[in-house]
């Protein structure tokens, strides 16, 4: 279960930002808190001609490289070093994709939903809201 996750981010003119989050991931009964929050801009999914706005929710610190990797970030979970939540939400602000990474899943939850909601604004190179 997926709870609510505020975060604020200005991505940067690299296209990337760092903050911090207030938000969990609860798997088997087990919390995670969720403190880092990644954003960054990617090429629509399907519009190419607005960009989409990736957004990686962890339980620690990584590095830029790592949260553009989502392979990366599956394979940290997997080994139990990584619990994260990545949205990619479009230009519109609906979330069309998703993945979720925790320890406990031996095959990674992902796709697209529509009980995942962004309830927010994706404004120039803002972003700032709760999934």
């Amino acid at each position: 279960m997926i709870r609510t996750i505020l975060f604020t981010l200005a991505m940067a003119s690299a296209g990337f930002a760092q903050t911090s989050a207030d938000g969990s991931l609860t798997v088997n009964q087990e919390k995670v808190k969720l403190v880092q929050v990644y954003a960054f801009a990617a090429t629509g999914f399907f519009d190419k001609q607005h960009d989409d706005t990736v957004v990686v929710l962890t339980d620690r610190a990584v590095t830029p490289e790592q949260a553009r990797d989502v392979s990366a970030l599956r394979r940290m979970a997997q080994d139990g070093k990584l619990a994260f939540v990545q949205e990619t939400i479009n230009a519109g602000g609906q979330i069309i994709n998703y993945t979720v990474g925790h320890k406990a899943f031996k095959a990674i939850p992902s796709g697209g939903s529509t009980d995942h909601v962004f309830e927010g604004k994706v404004a120039g190179q803002s972003i700032s809201g709760k999934v």
